[in-house]
């Protein structure tokens, strides 16, 4: 038992970690007057703009590279600072240094660029470790085992757990199956979509970025326009059955918007804007 201001509170334990009740009541809030961080993801093919789309964040940011193509950002005008990711140790460290003394505090926005190549790159790493400190247990160096899965999963949960505002940037990916509808979603790799799944579901918008050639009314004109997707179209560019992986949990953000900015997302989100 411990004793607090406002009386007796109990003790709760598991094998490592310990909590007073007083101290589960001082974190109850109100849902009417929380300010939660913002959780998003993008997902695209290659050019489709999503680290474009990610460098019109403004203010000061912090940026983990997964993949050489932040010079985009960079050239259209992103600001804050950045630091690739090449293996696990550099994932597990930007989670330390984020978090030290609450340094995440002095960025608005946190943006994982390249995702799918971030979360690769970890999984080789423990792989390869692994397979050093005993070839025995391991098939091949490069050849990742359930353990490099978990691991590079809880890396992923740690970043979202932090009361920060959270891009993840990934490429798009395609389920294989010819006599079925076809679903994009997420390159978030780990028994198909299910991995892929379980971190959309702690974002609170998942959205899909395509270039789209788009007609003028009378059809005599076109142009290319980026579109992002947060529901998915009744049919596919080809008249096919699609899904993309998308939502929206925020209910602000409608269909989809062209040509997006985050500025502008970031508004609809406030209240401030309006939707597609």
């Amino acid at each position: 038992m411990t004793t607090t201001a406002g009386g007796t509170s109990r003790l709760v334990t598991t094998e490592r970690t310990q909590i007073s009740m007083s101290d589960f009541e001082k974190e109850i809030v109100r849902l009417e007057s929380a300010s939660e961080s913002i959780n998003m993801l993008i997902f695209g093919d290659a050019n489709a703009g999503k680290t474009r789309l990610a460098g019109t964040l403004t203010g000061k940011n912090f940026w983990l590279f997964g993949e050489p193509g932040w010079k985009s950002a960079a050239r259209g005008g992103a600001t804050g600072f950045g630091h690739a990711i090449r293996n696990a140790a550099d994932a597990w460290a930007a989670v330390e240094w984020l978090e030290y003394r609450e340094r995440y505090r002095r960025y608005g926005w946190v943006i994982i660029d390249g995702g799918s190549w971030v979360q690769e790159r970890v999984r080789l790493n423990y792989a390869a470790e692994a397979f050093d400190i005993n070839p025995t247990k391991r098939q091949h160096r490069n050849l990742p085992d359930k353990p490099d899965y978990f691991n590079t999963q809880n890396w992923m949960a740690r970043m979202v757990d932090m009361p920060i505002n959270l891009l993840l940037t990934c490429h798009a990916w395609r389920t294989d199956e010819t006599d079925a509808e076809l679903l994009v979603f997420p390159g978030i790799q780990g028994k198909v979509t299910e991995t892929a799944n379980t971190v959309c579901g702690l974002m609170d918008a998942v959205g899909y970025l395509e270039k789209r050639r788009v007609r003028s009314k009378d059809g005599t004109k076109s142009r290319i326009i980026r579109r992002l997707h947060f529901e998915s179209p009744d049919n596919g560019p080809k008249g096919d059955d699609v899904r993309y992986m998308v939502g929206d949990k925020l209910d602000c953000l409608g269909a989809y918007i062209d040509n997006p900015t985050m500025p502008d997302i970031i508004a609809m989100i406030s209240g401030e804007g309006e939707n597609a």
